[in-house]
C-alpha cells in the first residue's frame, strides 16, 4: 500500500526541483528522487533516495514508484512524453496523485496554447491523465506563468538590471502574474501533505502567483533600487506573433508581457476559468530589492 508521506520524483534537477526538493525535506516528506540511467549528473540530495531508470520498462517504473502515493513530474519540455510511462507505471504501482510537467504559462487557454508546440505535449499529457482518473490516479496542473524572482535577474521580464536597461513591452502597463520559486515549491507541498487541498484542487488546473504587476511597476522598483532612471526601448508585441518565431523565449515574453494580458490569472479566474491555490499578493518592490541584494545588482 502506497503511503502517503512517500512521494517520488522525476526531473528533480531541473530549476523547479531546487526548490521544491528541500520543500518537501523540510515539510517531512520521503522523498525518492529518479535519475536517468545514462545520467552523469548525481542526486545533490543526501535526504533523499535514489532510483535509477531508462525510462524503457514499465515493471521497472512499476518498481520504483510503488510505496509512493504521489508522482511528481519535473521532466524538461524535450521528453515530456515519457510521462505517459510514468503515468501507466503509476496507476499499475497504486499511486493516488500526479503532478506533471506543467510549471509555465496556461496552457488551459486557447490563445496561448496555440503558440508553442510544447504546450500542445502538455495538452496531450492532461487528456491522457483524465483517461486515468477511473482508476484512481488524480492529478493537479500548476500554473506559475513565468518565474517571478528566480527570472527578474536572467531578464525575463525584459529589464536589465546590471545595464540599466529595459525593453518595454506595449508601452509597460499590461497587468500579469508571476510566481516566486518558494510559492510554487509551497503549492507542491500543499498537494502532497494536505488531504484537504489534494481532494480541493483534483483533476484540475491551478494557478500560483505571488504578485499581480506589471513591467512598469517593476522598472519603478529597479529604478528605485538604483537610484537612476533606466534607458527605455519601446517594442511592439506584434512583431512577435507575426513572425511566428520559433525562438520560445520571445514567445513566453509575449505570453507575459503583452496587451494580450494572456497571464492575467486574476481575470481569468473572474471569467470563470481555474482557481488560485496560492495567491500571495507580495509587494513587487520588496521582491525586486530582494532580489537584487541577493544578486549583487
Amino acid at each position: 500500500m502506497a503511503s502517503n508521506n512517500r512521494v517520488i520524483v522525476f526531473g528533480a534537477s531541473g530549476n523547479v526541483g531546487q526548490f521544491v526538493i528541500p520543500a518537501l525535506h523540510k515539510a517531512g516528506v520521503d522523498i525518492t528522487v529518479v535519475t536517468r540511467t545514462e545520467s552523469k549528473t548525481a542526486s545533490s540530495y543526501d535526504f533523499a533516495r535514489t532510483a535509477t531508470t531508462d525510462y524503457a520498462s514499465q515493471s521497472d517504473l512499476v518498481s520504483i514508484i510503488r510505496g509512493h502515493a504521489s508522482v511528481i513530474s519535473l521532466l524538461s519540455a524535450g521528453v515530456l512524453e515519457l510521462q505517459r510511462s510514468i503515468i501507466d507505471a503509476a496507476v499499475e504501482a497504486g499511486a493516488t496523485l500526479f503532478i506533471p510537467s506543467e510549471f509555465g504559462h496556461d496552457t488551459t487557454n486557447e490563445d496561448v496554447s496555440r503558440l508553442l508546440p510544447v504546450f500542445g505535449a502538455k495538452a496531450g499529457i492532461i487528456e491522457y491523465l483524465r483517461e486515468k482518473e477511473k482508476d484512481g490516479l488524480s492529478w493537479t496542473g500548476i500554473i506559475t506563468a513565468l518565474f517571478f524572482d528566480w527570472g527578474l535577474p536572467l531578464g525575463a521580464f525584459g529589464i536589465d538590471f546590471k545595464a540599466h536597461k529595459a525593453t518595454v513591452w506595449d508601452g509597460g502597463d499590461t497587468l500579469f502574474s508571476a510566481a516566486n520559486m518558494d510559492d510554487i515549491a509551497a503549492s507542491v507541498v500543499s498537494l502532497v501533505t494536505d488531504a484537504s487541498a489534494r481532494e480541493r484542487y483534483k483533476n484540475q488546473h491551478v494557478y500560483v502567483s505571488s504578485v499581480q504587476t506589471t513591467q512598469n511597476e517593476i522598472l519603478a522598483a529597479a529604478e528605485a533600487y538604483v537610484g537612476k532612471k533606466f534607458a527605455l526601448t519601446m517594442f511592439d508585441s506584434g512583431e512577435v506573433y507575426a513572425a511566428a518565431s520559433p525562438q520560445i523565449l520571445p514567445v513566453l515574453q509575449a505570453l507575459q508581457l503583452s496587451k494580450r494580458g494572456l497571464s492575467d490569472y486574476q481575470a481569468r479566474i473572474d471569467a470563470g476559468h481555474n482557481r488560485f491555490i496560492i495567491d500571495a499578493k507580495r509587494d513587487v518592490r520588496n521582491v525586486v530589492n530582494r532580489v537584487l541584494e541577493g544578486n549583487q545588482l
